[in-house]
């Protein structure tokens, strides 16, 4: 819409400067009634012509400025849209709702881990800035939680967890591989207590899928 105002206005100064050189030429055209009039009057059209063309060039130059100040905001609007789609998938990713890819570590689980130990595993990952993370095909959100399911098989947003397994997890695959392998890391802890192997290793290219759950809140409301 200001663009077409901007060109509408454009048009309305062109038109103008238009009609003074036509009758700019017309009274060329006309030099009998030009040599009738005296010096003072010459002078007097002559500052008359002058002044009208300086405010149609001013006019002109502020219409071509505010036409260029729209093209600036549209760019910018441009700009501005881009980011905040950038945004979006940013804050998606990061809730869940938008599968994301990257390097980090793959954990293979064999045997037998209850609800406590895959909580154990889930936080530590967290804690070591894994930025997503899902046990095979479940993404793990701020919401995932095991708890125990039939026969005390964990179950992860109403998916049950078997015995083998695999955990991916997105973020820096050396601080990763550290805090899960290192001493008294959480790989030896559970080694100890439970009748399960891990093993690691490093992947430049690990797929987490978005999650299936409905992530919309029930109770709380946007604040202010």
């Amino acid at each position: 819409m200001r663009g077409r105002l901007a060109q509408l206005s454009l048009f309305l100064v062109a038109l103008l400067i238009g009609i003074l050189l036509v009758g700019q030429l017309r009274s060329q055209q006309r030099p009998v009634e030009l040599r009738s009039l005296s010096p003072q009057e010459l002078s007097a059209l002559v500052q008359t012509l002058g002044q009208r063309n300086r405010e149609l060039q001013t006019g002109l130059a502020a219409q071509v400025e505010q036409l260029s100040g729209y093209q600036r905001a549209a760019a910018e609007g441009r700009s501005q849209l881009e980011l905040g789609e950038q945004e979006v998938l940013t804050l998606n990713a990061f809730a869940g709702v938008g599968a994301v890819r990257g390097r980090g570590i793959i954990i293979d689980v064999d045997g037998f881990l209850d609800w406590i130990a895959i909580n154990d595993l889930i936080s530590e990952l967290r804690n070591s800035r894994a930025e997503a993370i899902a046990i095979g095909d479940t993404r793990i959100t701020g919401r995932s939680v095991a708890v125990p399911g039939v026969d005390g098989a964990p179950v992860v947003d109403g998916v049950t967890i078997g015995t083998s397994f695999s955990v991916r997890a997105i973020g820096d695959p050396e601080a990763l591989y550290a805090a899960i392998t290192g001493p008294g890391g959480i790989k030896n802890q559970l080694e100890q207590v439970a009748s399960v192997t891990m093993s690691l290793r490093e992947a430049d290219a690990i797929v987490v899928p978005a999650t299936t759950r409905d992530l919309a809140f029930t109770v709380a409301q946007p604040g202010e």
